[in-house]
């Protein structure tokens, strides 16, 4: 068994198995906080770094749907550069806030007061436009695109977007592969990545598996066993264009577990 190993699995059988999972000094309402609490017993410090975690292996969290990280799309329409998108679109120029974006795309959630989201049943999924006009699609370069059609919408308020909605199908997002390959090789392609797995209460096993790399993620994506889970809301910046895959994907990856 190679030195990294070895350390992980000392580390958690230290720190981590059968013991008090203590979220005393987290938010208890972030859903985050048992993967913050692991990562400190690990002495995994929060980053944004594009690598993997402890020893060449990255770490998740075991749950219904593990995350692979938020990784923001290259270019929205409302992007400050929006180069590609202008082009891609042929549109000299648009200028549209984040929030409106979130408006024409989004809907309202009424237990929020009737804030917009980008999320749930606006999203689109993969190759099947939705009530709201919208479908992902991945092109002949592995780039992953959001479409917008005027025509697919159902929404009546769609009377009262601006013209520029209502032309013809437009590109609203678009991942370049060249930079999702990039994310998902640095963290995933190196020694491989490991689980903490917990019952109810505690933490009870630790799982490993092989790295794997960009070509593997996005034919995965491409049979829907990748998917994008959005939570842009209006009021918060933060992308949240999280891409998860269900805990049976993650098992099957799974080659040892101790």
């Amino acid at each position: 068994m190679e030195e990294g190993k070895k350390k992980i699995i000392s580390l958690f059988n230290k720190k981590v198995k059968n013991k008090v999972i203590d979220i005393s000094g987290y938010n208890k309402k972030h859903c985050g906080k048992e993967g913050y609490w692991l990562e400190k017993q690990f002495g995994i410090q929060s980053n944004c770094k594009n690598e993997p975690d402890i020893y060449g292996y990255e770490m998740k969290k075991g749950s219904s749907k593990i995350t692979f990280g938020d990784f923001q799309a290259t270019e929205y329409l409302f992007s400050k550069r929006k180069q590609i998108l202008l082009k891609q679109n042929q549109i000299s120029n648009l200028d549209i806030s984040r929030n409106k974006f979130i408006e024409y795309f989004g809907e309202p959630n009424e237990k929020k007061n009737n804030r917009y989201s980008w999320s749930g049943k606006s999203f689109p999924i993969l190759n099947e436009w939705n009530g709201c006009g919208q479908k992902i699609i991945v092109d002949e370069n592995d780039n992953i695109l959001i479409l917008y059609s005027y025509d697919n919408d159902k929404r009546t308020r769609k009377l009262l977007f601006p013209n520029f909605l209502k032309n013809k199908e437009l590109i609203i997002a678009i991942w370049l592969s060249d930079n999702l390959r990039k994310k998902i090789n640095n963290k995933f392609n190196k020694t491989g990545f490991f689980i903490c797995k917990k019952n109810k209460d505690f933490f009870h096993s630790i799982c490993f598996g092989n790295p794997f790399d960009f070509n593997f993620f996005i034919k995965s994506f491409q049979e829907k066993k990748i998917f994008i889970d959005s939570g842009m809301y209006v009021g918060n910046n933060r992308p949240y264009s999280q891409f998860r895959a269900s805990s049976s994907f993650w098992n099957n990856l799974i080659i040892e577990e101790y």
